[in-house]
């Protein structure tokens, strides 16, 4: 599949999305759809709304798309995350999860 180069004059909309609420209460912004004057979409994923991904996934055992639909192959079926997938995951999650314990050490937990 070849991948298409797209500059800024491509973008007819950005439009922001959230998938939940943090922790505090207030909505977390998770990522932002942008369509292209072809009228293809594509969407991106703050470092939280992926997090918020692996979490889905590895909960449930399949791999979601970033606008959190189930994958599936060509017969149709969802597609299962491999042993490989969920060390990936599980590591991106203990990694942040390490990086927030340091920065409150840090800075003090506000």
């Amino acid at each position: 599949m070849a991948r298409i180069m797209r500059t800024k004059s491509d973008v007819k909309s950005k439009r922001a999305f959230t998938l939940g609420n943090k922790q505090s209460g207030g909505k977390e912004r998770s990522g932002v759809v942008v369509t292209y004057k072809d009228e293809t979409k594509q969407t991106f994923l703050t470092p939280a709304g992926k997090s918020r991904k692996f979490v889905e996934e590895l909960k449930s055992g399949e791999k979601l798309t970033n606008d959190m639909q189930v994958k599936t192959d060509k017969k149709g079926r969802p597609r299962r995350l491999r042993d490989t997938e969920r060390a990936y995951r599980s590591g991106y999650l203990a990694a942040r999860k390490d990086a927030a314990k340091a920065y409150k050490a840090k800075n003090g937990d506000k």
